[in-house]
């Protein structure tokens, strides 16, 4: 028989603290109560737990800084769901940038809030008992007309990509693909500033728009970011979340290996979790490369670390040389490509 999953609530009001513990009770599972984000910390460091239910507004710490301080310090933490009357969008990204894996507004709806948390604690698992060394065989279906680079980037993420791009080039023979965590508001201001700011044709991405070469494209709101390995269109689709965010850099690695092989680059920046690992292992089985941004000089190191632990081959570089090895890499296949087509 499995053992009850044990959830840590944090929670300073004491009524909440009563109805969430008896309602996980019924629902199968053990759980302790604390006030504050400080008990939190305390606590995790002789007890595990399979997830974190925390208020925002407590005392001593609030529950923003305690999820950044467990992303932090616990490379595959459990996960957590942040529960908070604070109903707005942007106090929702506030909390998701921060760390938190998914949100819910009090009062709480209990079907929503067991849903969450059981579908949670699952994909938290899943990713913990993966093998991060796993790099699959990957064929392109056929030659790319052009070098692709994706890009994946999460907290801290608009002012670290821009910029990467600020100092590359469109002459080279390379399309670019942007995955940044954030809703649809957020992506098509970043859009609009890197449209201003740069050489390059930027666009949020559409469903089955042909990709040409010298465009940046960047994942809408809310939905992946694909590539048809046959056709070089975009696929935009709303399937289910991985790593706990949509749009996520997994997907679009993934079908960037298969529609560009060995002329594929992924490039990792500043993020919390560990979304970009599975999909970076896919860019190394078509024999792509693979740049990650040094987690020293990362606004939130969670991303490029995971990569980097995960040992697969990747190129580490601090942000101010990130750009300088893309240029480097996309030259070299750009000539490798050209060579290629010409036979």
């Amino acid at each position: 028989m499995d053992k009850p999953k044990k959830i840590l609530i944090a929670e300073d009001e004491i009524i909440n603290q009563l109805l969430v513990k008896r309602l996980l009770s019924k629902a199968g599972y053990t759980s302790a109560v604390v006030s504050n984000g400080k008990e939190v910390l305390k606590l995790l460091e002789n007890e595990t737990c399979d997830a974190i239910l925390t208020d925002w507004m407590m005392p001593e710490m609030d529950g923003i800084e305690m999820i950044r301080l467990i992303r932090k310090k616990y490379p595959n933490p459990p996960f957590i769901l942040m529960m908070t009357s604070l109903a707005t969008q942007g106090a929702r990204q506030h909390a998701l940038d921060s760390g938190a894996d998914d949100f819910i507004t009090k009062p709480i709806e209990i079907d929503e809030f067991l849903e969450k948390l059981s579908n949670g604690i699952s994909m938290c698992n899943q990713i913990a008992e993966k093998p991060r060394t796993e790099v699959p065989v990957v064929e392109a279906a056929q030659l790319p007309p052009f070098v692709a680079v994706a890009i994946a980037s999460s907290t801290g993420g608009p002012p670290t990509v821009s910029q990467v791009i600020n100092n590359l080039s469109n002459r080279e023979n390379a399309a670019y693909f942007i995955v940044q965590h954030g809703p649809d508001w957020m992506l098509e201001s970043f859009a609009d500033k890197l449209n201003t700011e740069t050489q390059f044709d930027v666009k949020i991405a559409i469903n089955h728009q042909l990709i040409q070469s010298g465009t940046i494209y960047i994942a809408p709101g809310d939905r992946h970011l694909r590539i048809d390995k046959n056709t070089y269109r975009i696929i935009i689709d709303d399937g289910p979340k991985e790593n706990f965010v949509r749009p996520a850099a997994d997907p679009l690695f993934r079908s960037v290996a298969e529609a560009f092989g060995q002329f594929a680059i992924a490039v990792v920046l500043t993020g919390l979790g560990r979304d970009g690992t599975s999909g970076a292992a896919h860019i190394i089985g078509a024999k792509g490369g693979v740049i990650v941004q040094h987690p020293d000089t990362a606004i939130a190191p969670s991303m490029p670390t995971s990569v980097i632990q995960s040992g697969i081959q990747v190129r580490v570089e601090p942000l101010e040389n990130i750009a300088s090895a893309i240029k480097e890499r996309v030259f070299a296949l750009a000539a490798l490509l050209k060579k290629m087509s010409a036979k």
